[in-house]
């Protein structure tokens, strides 16, 4: 098979997978129909991709990747923070506009994350995001009370897990809305403002 041929066709598979599913969802879409739409069998389709979860993992992996990055990346700056006493700077190492570039990069990627994935091994994307949030707030937390930067009671786990979720959730909202750029830059910009002076309030910051 030519070279372009091939491309063409892994190119009409990309395409109606990707809109199939956001109609669909995972679980809803069909693999012949799919094929079908795209002009091509499924012998061909297994040319390109093992299988159907193969295809979605095609196009959110690298958005679930980067996120594990973006927290991985924040450790050193988290650390930073508390050791030149300035815990106020935990929370803007994943300012809005980082944020604001995360999604956009991102947009196709977690509304498949978000709203289709149900049936996949990302049906808890949004728990594991969560979970990280979680995870690292608790533990830079924990570091700057033990350095006297904190004097107030910490959250427990199961608070910050809710917290958390109340944030990211919101953050997400932009997707699960379709917002344009500029209001999603406006709305980012607003919910991390809120919820930074509600992290200053209570803990006394």
């Amino acid at each position: 098979m030519a070279r372009g041929t091939y491309d063409d066709t892994q190119q009409r598979i990309l395409q109606n997978g990707l809109n199939m599913f956001l109609e669909n969802g995972f679980e809803r879409t069909n693999l012949r129909e799919l094929c079908a739409a795209a002009g091509i069998t499924t012998g061909s389709f297994y040319r390109h991709f093992e299988s159907k979860e193969a295809l979605f993992a095609f196009f959110v992996q690298p958005a679930v990747d980067e996120i594990k990055k973006d927290f991985a990346d924040a450790e050193p700056l988290c650390l930073e923070a508390v050791e030149t006493g300035q815990p106020r700077k935990l929370w803007m190492i994943m300012g809005a506009d980082r944020l604001l570039d995360y999604i956009y990069r991102n947009f196709d990627a977690l509304k498949l994350l978000l709203k289709c994935s149900d049936g996949t091994k990302y049906s808890d994307f949004l728990n594991d995001v969560v979970c990280m949030e979680t995870d690292i707030s608790l533990r830079y937390l924990g570091l700057a009370k033990e350095r006297g930067l904190i004097k107030t009671t910490l959250p427990s786990e199961t608070e910050m897990h809710m917290i958390s979720h109340a944030y990211i959730s919101s953050v997400f909202e932009a997707v699960l809305h379709d917002l344009n750029r500029e209001d999603m830059q406006n709305y980012i910009h607003t919910i991390v403002q809120f919820f930074t002076a509600g992290a200053y309030q209570v803990l006394g910051l």
